[in-house]
């Protein structure tokens, strides 16, 4: 079976040739192809990637002049994927991530032949022992996505404030406040076992051919960033397809290589809140089209 991978990658050049080397580690690699979308960076570590990996038929350099976000990203990716190789698989993993089981393509083949899914996530484990899928049990409700909604537009105009007033380094209250939000979100969250159709992470996600052959993108592509899975999810359940969570499968997610060392502390956060509000209207959008 044809097994491609997709790496989207920006400046954190270290850290995606680290994720390439671990593939390439794999049992029957030599079969499989790599396509590495550079997703605009600024530093063109993209050519470097290119040059270092010159001569490796099987790794593929995709430069992009313009950043298009995660999802257009990984969807640039996918389509090239789509029109080259003719996969069974297209593995979507960040560039912080790294395989940890030799034998990881011969697993993905046995789950889908005793299980046909179209969306297959892995247990993602951080160095510090947590583990990451599923990323959530429940999807979002419209009713949720309207708090999240009114919640981010109030802390925007927080974060506004505070930059008005020079206070930058003072939304260490509001960042904790989310922490609890995003934990509590995960209550009944079980790693040790199987599930149906939950939320998967994004930051490991396996799309088999029933996916692959309907789907002209892996993700809805009107977000930049943040809320990929639970549109995912949803439009998945929409299609009745089937979404699997398994943790005979297993990755290392280093965890938040990707991010512009040049932006400060409170701009991080300000993206991440614009993002977010971004992407929970888009969610809302296709929720209240599906409605009609």
């Amino acid at each position: 079976m044809k097994f491609v991978f997709i790496i989207l990658h920006f400046c954190a050049v270290d850290s995606t040739i680290q994720t390439i080397e671990s593939l390439r580690s794999l049992k029957h690699f030599d079969k499989s192809e790599v396509i590495v979308v550079d997703n605009g960076s600024w530093d063109h570590s993209g050519l470097t990637l290119k040059n270092k990996y010159h001569g490796i038929p099987n790794i593929h350099i995709l430069l992009s002049s313009v950043n298009h976000g995660f999802a257009r990203g990984n969807n640039l990716g996918y389509q090239y994927a789509r029109k080259h190789f003719s996969p069974d698989f297209i593995i979507i993993l960040n560039n912080d991530v790294l395989m940890t089981q030799r034998d990881f393509l011969c697993r993905v083949q046995i789950l889908y032949h005793k299980q046909h899914f179209h969306v297959l996530g892995p247990d993602i484990q951080t160095p510090e022992g947590r583990h990451q899928n599923p990323h959530r049990i429940h999807p979002f409700t419209l009713k949720d996505v309207n708090r999240i909604l009114r919640n981010r537009s109030i802390i925007l105009c927080y974060l506004k404030l505070k930059r008005r007033l020079h206070l930058e380094e003072q939304v260490q209250f509001i960042e904790k406040w989310d922490t609890r939000r995003a934990a509590e979100e995960r209550n009944g969250v079980r790693w040790d076992k199987s599930s149906r159709n939950v939320v998967l992470h994004g930051s490991a996600l396996i799309f088999s051919k029933d996916f692959i052959m309907r789907e002209k993108n892996a993700f809805y592509p009107g977000t930049f960033m943040w809320m990929e899975e639970e549109i995912l999810n949803y439009l998945c359940m929409q299609k009745q397809y089937t979404l699997l969570y398994s943790p005979s499968l297993s990755v290392l997610h280093m965890g938040g290589k990707s991010v512009d060392s040049t932006i400060g502390h409170f701009d991080k956060y300000l993206i991440y809140s614009q993002c977010l509000k971004q992407s929970a209207l888009a969610l809302k959008h296709l929720m209240l089209r599906g409605e009609k």
